[in-house]
């Protein structure tokens, strides 16, 4: 009778884990890393040259001349979202190593990834 109890024991604990390494690896796969987009991106604008950067742990700077304006950033469905400090969303669509952002009240950007 022990070995039955045992045995159903044996059971229950593998189908815990396989359950538990499914779901961690549907975690792993769908998470985006944002590792790769960590860098410089350069723009033209009216105003002369535009500068985004993105740093490692969601961090980043916008510097546009001798401003410049921090922001966190993430990444959504294959597209980079720039949140603002003012609580502003701006979102960009990523296509290899250009970013192209629609800026509100002015028309769109895009950066390209500085060698």
């Amino acid at each position: 009778m022990m070995e039955k109890g045992m045995t159903l024991m044996s059971k229950a604990v593998a189908v815990i884990e396989i359950s538990l390494l499914c779901l961690f690896l549907t975690l792993f796969l769908s998470c985006e890393s944002n590792d790769r987009y960590v860098g410089a991106y350069e723009a033209k604008d009216t105003a002369g040259e535009v500068l985004l950067e993105l740093k490692a742990g969601g961090e980043g700077n916008w510097i546009s001349g001798s401003q410049e304006v921090p922001f966190s950033w993430y990444l959504k469905g294959g597209e980079l979202r720039i949140n603002t400090r003012e609580g502003g969303v701006i979102v960009g669509k990523i296509q290899g190593d250009t970013i192209e952002v629609d800026i509100p009240g002015r028309k769109g950007m895009v950066f390209r990834k500085a060698p």
